[in-house]
């Protein structure tokens, strides 16, 4: 019940930080969309894509556990939306980034949400492994564990400031390749903290989101690059 909470809690608090930004710069609709029709096809398609994406790789993830369920990971979350909006601008012609619009707001949902996944203990299957570092948390079993979570949430939160505090000097760099660097930033903190998280390995020591943020990774690389190319 309580991650329920915070999971409505981390999409309001997204909406009102997403409204917020685009009202403050005037961001009608993401940048390349020219009408509203094609707006709405293409919020359907992102949709569609981060559900698929975060129910495909969260009970993928859970299953290669060993454990049995459905689970939900915003990590493929990302990469679903990315996947379908990415088809989707091919076939609408789209060729300048779009993603800026969803970053602060995405930002938002990712630091509050895994607030809830901390908060819910070992249920949630998203604590770190055994440390005995002082800031180890135990969850009930008497390990202290990292709270690889709030490592995610202080990460992606030190992004977000960076983005508004930087916006206003460069906007036309944050529009061009602002969520390339969003991309960038959250596939590599995750891919750091996949190394302190119990999940089992299937190539090279690495795990299922650890393949994932690499895959991330090398499109935000290679999309950074096409846009210095074509700026």
């Amino acid at each position: 019940m309580l991650h329920f909470v915070f999971d409505l809690l981390a999409l309001v608090s997204g909406v009102l930080v997403s409204l917020w930004f685009r009202r403050r710069y005037a961001l009608q609709r993401p940048a390349g969309i020219t009408h509203s029709t094609q707006h709405h096809y293409y919020l359907l398609a992102l949709l569609l894509g981060l559900v698929a994406g975060s129910a495909l790789f969260g009970t993928l993830n859970l299953h290669l556990a060993g454990h049995d369920g459905v689970a939900k990971s915003m990590l493929g979350g990302v990469f679903g939306a990315i996947v379908a909006a990415e088809i989707f601008k091919h076939f609408a012609g789209v060729r300048q980034s779009t993603g800026l619009y969803f970053v602060p707001g995405l930002i938002m949902l990712i630091v509050v949400g895994r607030v809830g996944c901390f908060l819910a203990g070992l249920p949630d299957f998203t604590y770190g492994t055994p440390t005995r570092l002082p800031w180890g948390v135990d969850f009930g079993d008497g390990v202290r564990r990292h709270p690889v979570q709030l490592y995610e949430s202080l990460t992606m939160l030190a992004f977000l400031a960076a983005l508004l505090l930087n916006y206003p000097r460069h906007p036309q760099f944050w529009l061009r390749q602002g969520f390339y660097v969003f991309v960038l930033a959250y596939a590599g903190q995750r891919f750091l903290w996949e190394f302190l998280k119990p999940y089992p390995p299937l190539l090279m020591g690495l795990n299922l989101f650890h393949l994932l943020s690499l895959a991330l990774l090398a499109y935000a690389l290679l999309m950074l690059n096409r846009s210095r190319n074509h700026g």
